[in-house]
């Protein structure tokens, strides 16, 4: 048997009929909320400007979820036969982001890259406000590169990249993701 890995989840977990949002049943724990979150963002726009705040949150991001999602596909034995069962798990991304609450999604493909439409991104929703006109769901971004390289190990390694081309902080209708391949 291999080593066995430990995976933290709050106790008593339920979904919400109709949201499909993860609920909790006690308030014992903590869930990272969506305005815990867009009050980080503002502290480091504020602190550390643009440029830097997105580098930070979208390596973070990338760097975070595939060591997460690294050892879950390891304790939950996951395997992917080929590049379709590949390309099939990440055009369901967008599903995962709105269990959590953090948009709605879909997914398009376009050649080798995937097109990721999310609508009520709750980062952008949450600083429409502040006036920016660039994107600003570094976090999304870093999330989907970062599944991507984790499931790409099951097939075929990959370093991927994802860039935000449409934001609904800047006055679009909805959040426009890039995925791309690169060399591994």
């Amino acid at each position: 048997m291999g080593e066995k890995v430990m995976v933290d989840f709050p106790g008593f977990i339920t979904r919400d009929s109709e949201t499909r949002h993860l609920l909790v049943g006690d308030d014992s724990h903590v869930l990272l909320s969506n305005s815990i979150i867009a009050e980080i963002y503002r502290r480091l726009f504020a602190s550390l400007g643009y440029d830097e705040t997105g580098r930070i949150i979208y390596e973070s991001a990338k760097k975070g979820t595939y060591q997460v999602q690294k050892k879950l596909i390891q304790s939950y034995r996951v395997t992917l036969k080929n590049e379709e069962d590949f390309s099939h798990r990440i055009s369901r991304l967008p599903l995962y982001i709105q269990t959590y609450g953090h948009g709605k999604g879909k997914t398009t493909k376009r050649g080798k890259e995937f097109i990721f439409e999310v609508r009520d991104s709750s980062v952008a929703n949450s600083l429409k406000d502040i006036g920016m006109d660039k994107p600003v769901c570094f976090f999304l971004a870093g999330f989907f590169a970062g599944m991507a390289e984790a499931y790409s190990e099951l097939v075929k390694p990959a370093s991927y990249s994802c860039i935000e081309t449409k934001c609904a902080a800047k006055g679009d209708s909805y959040c426009e993701f890039r995925l791309s391949a690169g060399e591994s």
